[in-house]
């Protein structure tokens, strides 16, 4: 790591000596629903390009929608599902095309936001409304992201990274005394911005049990911090720090009878990130050296044996990218990463450990695109201090038929993801034993695809098919004293599915769009739990004034199945469909009403077995913009 450091500001000397370097670059989020910025390691490109599907969510479809929890304006999009632990604030885990969640990679501002322990991104305290964008690749992206990215890359980009300047204030507050306020600027310092955000959520919940017992409760804060488009000659830089509080109450199965009871169990989860981004131009290559932070502690200040845990993770990466002639160009990466995991448990407790894992890594990815043709091709090789050293890839293809206003794009790749920090070394108080030989999870598969356009571009249609394999899955094996551990499964999980997302803007004022998503995942001929057969969601946004804006939006949940630990057996949950509608006013240019409501329906359903999940609930919020 020091090396890197040292290397990284002798790279910052150098170029600041050199005659041309370019100034100035932006470091702005790229907020454009054309564009997207994890296509490549180093610069935006347009989502027409990608040789994998992909899918973006601007700040207006954010805004319509009007959900106040990140995880529930995901369910808009294909190839993703939800499951969250009972009413919000408790655990949210978010599935892409059938893999497990700790297979998805989350960007958050471009650090890597998943907990270094669990291996996986906790989506229960992610509020939208400072969210600007949310940017999906699905497929195996390890060749270009690493470890975690077998299912595909999340990247949500918020306000920390604006330049625009931009004060905004809001306050809602709904069913189970629900209350939300939100406070954001954006300020101008010559020609560097300064970003701070704000925000605080209190419930009063409902009892996640159904046993008839207290409210369980959650709140969070959090805050974030950018300076951005700091210029020291040729050098560009910017800077973050996002700090979060998260506390929910829930339930646990005290009696170890496979159900829940009405407990005080209490989760306490604390976040921390903090990244630093240089670029500059040199030598005819762009440039990007990144330095990033993630740490995340968790603890039960009311569980009978103290278990806290903190995970934290460093990494440091240089991008290079070089545009070579008539349409060639070629990235290089060099990587380097350490996580750490702490287990406390009191003074002289027997779970009292600190363990890590180094893992370095180069990447090469290659582009081409002239005229209707694109090809891409990207690999990389991780060398790891403690398992087998991998080699990733991925090719692809497009051509696009530009008399019909259609593409077809393919590609094929694979992808790993290393155990967790949790699977290899366990923790206390005995239910979970470490697995020190477990080998990291290996993915094979390819999608094709196709889009078209329709009425001169004012409505889409996109149709992708995709297959992976999974071999040496990671099982967790659950024994009648309520013990487990992990092991590699002896055989293979298939996924496979269809995914179509379209979208149709017929008059000016009124904006249609949909997704669907059939799948099949299976592991061993059975079906894999919390992968649902079949996902679907609508949106009809209809702005009959300027001040008005009317949005319905319709999510279904197809059936699934999950562990019941009463019976050691699988079950079937069953479908539910969610209707949600969201009304703003805009009362002048700078205040605006709205009232929302979730769940319309009343629909009594269960994402996860034994944990009720929120009835009919209704929302007013006052905002201003300035």
């Amino acid at each position: 790591m020091k090396r890197l450091l040292l290397t990284a500001g002798l790279a910052s000397l150098f170029t600041s000596l050199t005659a041309h370097a370019q100034t100035n670059l932006a470091n702005a989020p790229n907020i454009d629903d054309e564009i997207i910025t994890i296509g490549s390691r180093i610069s935006d490109q347009s989502i027409a390009s990608l040789t994998s599907a992909a899918s973006i969510l601007n700040e207006a479809d954010i805004k319509a929608r009007g959900q106040a929890f990140l995880s529930d304006i995901l369910r808009a999009l294909p190839g993703l599902a939800v499951s969250r632990s009972g009413p919000a604030g408790n655990l949210t885990q978010i599935r892409v095309r059938g893999s497990e969640a700790n297979h998805v990679l989350v960007l958050i501002d471009g650090v890597e936001a998943g907990n270094p322990n669990t291996g996986e991104f906790d989506f229960a305290g992610i509020r939208s409304e400072d969210i600007l964008k949310i940017e999906v690749l699905r497929g195996e992206q390890s060749a270009l992201w690493g470890s975690d990215a077998i299912g595909g890359v999340i990247n949500i980009i918020t306000r920390a990274g604006s330049r625009q300047e931009r004060y905004q204030a809001s306050v809602e507050y709904g069913t189970y005394n629900t209350i939300e306020g939100q406070v954001s600027a954006v300020i101008p310092i010559g020609t560097a911005a300064l970003s701070i955000n704000g925000n605080a959520f209190s419930t009063d919940g409902f009892d996640v049990s159904g046993q008839d017992g207290e409210d369980d409760s959650s709140n969070s804060r959090s805050i974030s911090l950018g300076l951005n488009n700091v210029n020291f000659g040729p050098l560009n830089l910017s800077a973050l720090y996002a700090a979060s509080n998260l506390r929910s109450d829930f339930d646990s199965d005290s009696d170890f009878d496979g159900r829940l009871n009405n407990t005080n169990n209490i989760l306490v989860t604390d976040n921390r990130r903090a990244n630093i981004t240089g670029r500059f131009n040199a030598l005819r290559t762009e440039n990007k050296i990144s330095l990033s932070l993630t740490e995340t502690d968790t603890r039960d200040p009311n569980a009978s044996f103290q278990n806290d845990t903190q995970g934290r993770r460093l990494q440091a990466n240089w991008a290079s990218k070089i545009d070579l002639t008539q349409g060639h160009s070629l990235t290089v990466l060099g990587e380097v990463e350490d996580e750490n995991f702490e287990n406390f448990g009191g003074i002289g407790a027997g779970q009292n450990q600190s363990n890590n894992i180094t893992n370095h890594a180069v990447a090469g990815d290659y582009k081409f695109s002239q005229g209707p043709i694109t090809l891409t091709g990207s690999a990389r090789q991780d060398f790891n201090d403690r398992f087998d050293n991998a080699f990733t890839w991925r090719i692809g293809g497009g051509y696009a038929l530009q008399a019909l206003g259609g593409r077809l794009y393919g590609s094929y790749g694979t992808g790993v993801k290393n155990p967790t920090l949790t699977e290899i070394f366990g923790f206390f108080p005995g239910s979970f034993i470490g697995n020190a030989d477990i080998q990291p999870e290996t993915s094979e598969g390819f999608n094709i695809g196709y889009n078209q356009e329709f009425f001169g571009g004012s409505a889409s249609v996109s149709v992708d098919y995709f297959q992976s394999d999974l071999e040496d899955e990671i099982l967790t094996i659950f024994n009648p004293d309520f013990t487990s551990t992990v092991q590699n499964s002896l055989t293979d999980s298939s996924r496979e599915g269809i995914e179509i997302e379209a979208q149709w803007s017929p008059v000016s004022n009124l904006d249609l769009s949909g997704s669907l998503t059939f799948l099949d995942a299976e592991e061993d001929d059975a079906e894999e739990i919390r992968r649902p057969d079949f996902t679907a969601s609508a949106q009809a946004t209809w702005r009959p004034r300027d001040d008005i804006s009317l949005t319905g939006t319709l999510d279904h949940t197809g059936s699934q199945f999950d562990t019941d630990f009463a019976i050691f057996s699988n079950v079937e949950l069953d479908s539910f469909t969610l209707l949600g509608a969201n009304i703003r006013y805009d009362v002048n240019d700078i205040v605006s009403l709205s009232v929302r409501g979730e769940n319309l329906f009343d629909e009594d359903y269960q994402e996860v077995i034994g944990f009720n999940a929120p009835g009919r609930t209704v929302f007013v919020g006052l905002s201003a913009n300035f």
